[in-house]
């Protein structure tokens, strides 16, 4: 075999190479949704005019498609940057001539829910974390239109908001958006309870979402509002995001000062990871994050703020 002489397929241990990669990496979770999925893979001709640029002589780029349960595409599709490293090393590229370009993920919607269900509780966290961040990019995406809509103020209503995310949720491919879905229990314990809006997919719950409109903190209604989103409506432990639309001045001394209450409240439920304010997406919008246990189950809870004026 001379010095370009490339085979241009995939090594004979291509799989094998890619789980043991992913798990040097420390990335067990991730090697466990890529041996649930299945993958193709094309061959899209010389690296250079493919865009890849550095050490390509004669050498192919390659796309490679994953399809599977949805969890663990969310999973693979969170982790794109080390799947595509292990792919990389995994290719042999002196050996094979093929150079990863770009992957694609696609969750398909027939897979038994048999074969949904992560081996350990760890990894289906994992998994889980996946969704729910997949779930709050559409959520912030959509809050930043709300915040650049004029129409929405002071005097808006706070179902007519949530009616708003509603309607942008349904177009971002959501296969269900149920608005005032009649689950679980209401406060008094005494009929059912009426959630904001439940997101499912694939005949899963994936999220639920809570919100209200605060000019202030108003420790009871946001108290209220709490409970109902993580007790009252949440048998399956699901994750759950509450969302504020905030008028507020001073923005960020409302978050401050709201951050403080969720911290020091009495949550209903154990905390198995504290409260954690994470990097601000923009000016107008606070995401913290913690992480809860019901009956042994864990499951994340997202508290999300929006400047509306």
């Amino acid at each position: 075999m001379g010095a370009f002489d490339f085979t241009y397929e995939l090594p004979e241990n291509y799989n094998k190479r890619v789980i043991q990669f992913l798990q040097q990496l420390g990335r067990g979770n991730v090697a466990e949704s890529y041996r649930r999925c299945t993958y193709e893979y094309e061959d899209v001709g010389l690296a250079y005019y493919a865009g890849l640029k550095g050490d390509n002589w004669d050498k192919h780029a390659v796309d490679f498609t994953f399809e599977g349960p949805e969890a663990d595409i969310a999973l693979l599709q969170s982790c794109n940057s080390a799947l595509k490293d292990a792919i990389g090393k995994a290719l042999k590229p002196s050996e094979s001539g093929l150079l990863v370009r770009k992957v694609f993920y696609f969750a398909s919607d027939d897979v038994s829910e048999s074969a949904m269900i992560p081996p350990s509780n760890e990894e289906r966290l994992n998994a889980d974390m996946a969704v729910a961040q997949s779930v709050l990019d559409d959520l912030i995406q959509v809050g930043e239109r709300v915040c650049l809509n004029a129409s929405f103020n002071a005097s808006s209503s706070e179902n007519s908001i949530n009616d708003y995310f509603r309607d942008m949720l349904s177009f971002k491919g959501y296969n269900e958006v149920k608005d005032q879905t009649r689950h679980g229990i209401s406060a008094t314990g005494k009929d059912a309870a009426e959630v904001d809006i439940l997101l499912t997919k694939g005949g899963r719950e994936i999220a639920i979402f809570e919100g209200l409109k605060l000019d202030s903190v108003s420790a009871a209604y946001i108290d209220a509002h709490i409970d109902k989103a993580i007790v009252n409506y949440n048998a399956l432990g699901t994750a759950t995001f509450v969302v504020a639309y905030v008028n507020s001045a001073d923005f960020e001394a409302f978050w401050d000062r709201y951050s403080d209450h969720v911290r020091q409240y009495n949550l209903p439920l154990q905390t198995k990871k504290p409260f954690s304010v994470l990097p601000y997406p923009n000016a107008a919008a606070r995401v913290a994050t913690l992480i809860l246990t019901r009956d042994g189950f864990d499951f994340p809870v997202y508290f999300i703020a929006f400047k509306i004026s």
